[in-house]
Order: structure tokens, then sequence, then C-alpha cells
């Protein structure tokens, strides 16, 4: 071979990407496009947790508000989803469903309380109140009926709203709504659970900014880090994919990596605040007399799974629809549900799983 031929291969290895193996192992090449994504992701990441951390940690009507402007984006969001025109009367209906079906409930209970405050002779001492309230998640059976015969009374009397809206409309209806309730669930039940125990001062601000969100902080922080692992590790080492169909961009490598990686970032969590003094629950003990241990490493490592499942279900519903996002709020990075659907899949399953450990596992609760 010729010493030009020599000099001009040499030249078209050197042009060729690089991948860094690393004991065998394939590191995959970043172009221009993925750094500007990781860059972007980065910043919107960064947004969020500024907004949303001092609202966790303030709790009480401050979370409270941040679930109910969620709330009201996301509705808006399942509705525009299809990309049809809906009748005013269908948007006003959707909203009113969902808003009773993640509040409704906490309305009936403290109508309830104050009766019985009014019956004791103590009404003028009543506040309206929310930790108080949170012993399970809750949906009206009278809610969901009317909701499902309105529907169909719609899809009746319009030929353009078809049983597919009433099933994609119901059933997201049910599932946000429960969704946001859960999530105030995990924020609330501590303080309900512990003041049950004695020696717990649950007015003391550690407890009320820090002791009482541990458990809303666990599964959030355990489903987060699943999307986030699972984002880095399959960028770097992804290869196969893991259901094109449904969600083109997910690999095996990052299912396994955010799933193993976020299981030991939760547990880690849930170590370190127990042994602060700060456990889970009064059930979720690691440390010290009657544990439960194995709970909380039960959720670490089964968040991240419920947390892909909600995330696929909702890829699935956005590949039905051939919608890229739900909504646009947050740029390139999508909207509300698109940021939610992980954490609407987890704050359902950590909530039943709570209610069922605090509650001795009473099925009939």
């Amino acid at each position: 071979m010729s010493e030009p031929e020599e000099k001009k291969e040499s030249q078209d290895d050197s042009a060729q990407p690089k991948h860094p193996a690393h004991h065998g192992i394939q590191v995959n090449v970043l172009d221009e496009k993925k750094k500007a994504s990781l860059a972007s992701r980065v910043i919107v990441a960064a947004a969020i947790l500024l907004t949303c951390v001092p609202c966790l940690v303030l709790g009480g009507w401050v979370w409270f508000a941040l679930m109910f402007v969620a709330c009201i984006i996301a509705i808006l969001e399942i509705i525009k989803a299809p990309r049809k025109k809906y009748k005013w009367f269908v948007y006003a209906f959707i909203y009113m469903m969902v808003l009773s079906y993640a509040f409704w409930f906490l309305i009936k209970w403290n109508m309830a309380s104050y009766e019985g405050a009014k019956m004791a002779g103590v009404e003028s001492s009543w506040r309206f109140g929310l930790e108080e309230h949170f012993e399970t998640i809750f949906i009206s059976i009278y809610g969901l009926a009317l909701e499902l015969g309105v529907l169909f009374l719609f899809a009746v009397a319009d030929e353009k709203f078809t049983f597919d809206d009433v099933t994609y409309l119901f059933t997201m209806s049910v599932l946000v709504g429960l969704g946001i309730q859960a999530m105030l669930f995990a924020r609330y039940l501590p303080v309900r659970t512990w003041k049950m125990v004695e020696g717990v001062d649950t007015s003391s601000p550690v407890f009320k900014y820090w002791g009482s969100l541990v458990l809303a902080f666990f599964a959030i922080l355990t489903c987060v880090m699943n999307d986030t692992w699972a984002y880095f590790v399959g960028m770097l080492f992804g290869k196969k994919k893991m259901n094109p169909r449904v969600s083109p961009n997910k690999t095996w490598a990052g299912f396994f990596g955010g799933w193993i990686l976020a299981g030991i970032t939760g547990m880690g969590f849930a170590m370190i605040v127990d042994a602060c003094g700060f456990p889970l629950l009064p059930t979720m003990r690691i440390f010290g007399e009657n544990t439960g241990w194995w709970w909380v490493a039960f959720l670490a490592f089964t968040i991240p799974l419920i947390g892909d499942l909600g995330d696929m279900t909702f890829s699935l519903i956005k590949r039905h629809y051939n919608v890229k996002d739900f909504g646009t709020i947050f740029g390139a990075h999508g909207g509300m549900l698109d940021r939610l659907d992980s954490l609407i899949f987890t704050a359902i399953y950590v909530s039943i799983i709570a209610v069922f450990v605090t509650g001795g596992w009473n099925f009939f609760a």
C-alpha cells in the first residue's frame, strides 16, 4: 500500500466516532443532539425541583395548592389529547369529576367532622383540616356511576362522541383524580399516624417540615431516580429496545439500570433518615424494635417497576392518539401529564401499601 493510501486510511479511521470500552462494556457516543437534550432536561428538572421541593417541605395548604394547580392543568391535557373539539359541557363535566375524585373526600369528611363538633357543642373551636382526615384514599362509587352514566348519555346523544371517548375520559378521570389524591395522602398520612405514637411531638417544626414528609419524599425520590438512572444508563449503554411499539427510546439496559440503582437510592435514603430518627412510618422502621424494614425494601425495589408501568401506560395512550406529548407547558419536555405519568402510578401504589401496612392488612377497610 502506498504512503498516500496509508495516510488516507488513517484519516478515515480517525473520523469515525470512537466507542470507549471499559472492561468489555461499550459506551455510546453522545452526539450534539443528545448533549443538547441532556442540557435541556437538566434545566427543566432544576426548575421543577425549585418549585416543587419547597412546597413539599412546607406541606399543608402549600402542597395542596400545588396539587390543585397541577390537577387543573392535567385535566385540560386529558381533554386535549384526542385532538377533538368537545362541547363546552364535556369540558365542564370532566373538570367537575376529576376535581371531585381528587378533593371531594376532604369536603365530605370535614362536613362530618363539623356535624360531630356541633353535636358536642364545640363547633366554635372547629377548623377545616387537611391531615386529620387522611385515613385512606377514597373515591365515591356514586361519583363513578354518575360519570359513567353521563358519558354514555353523551355518546348516545352525539354521534361524534364515541365509545372510545367514553372509555378514555372515564379511565383518565379516575386515574388522574386518584393519583392527585394519593400525592396528598402520601404527604399527609404520617401526620395522622405519628400522632397516635406516644412521645412523638407532631407540632414541632422539625417534624412538621421534615419528619412528616419522608414517606412522600422517599416515594418521589425513588420514582424520579428511576427515570434519571434509566435515562443515563440507556443513553450510555442502551442497545436493544425494550418496547418500540409503546416507547421507542426505552432500552433494556436503561430499564435494569434504573430499577436497580433507583432501588438502592431509595433504600439508602430510607436508612439514612431512619438512623436520624425519622422512619417512613411507625410500621416501617428499619432500626430498633418492631422493625418493618422488609416493607421499606419491598417498596424501594418495586416503586421503579410501578413507575415504569405508569410511564409506559401514558406512552401507550399517546401512541393511540398519535401525539408526542400531552402538552407544552414544559416546552420540549411536554406537559404536566408527561411529568406526572410515573408519579401518579407510584403515589397510588405507595398509598395502598401504606394503608394496608398501617391498618394491619385489613382488606375490608
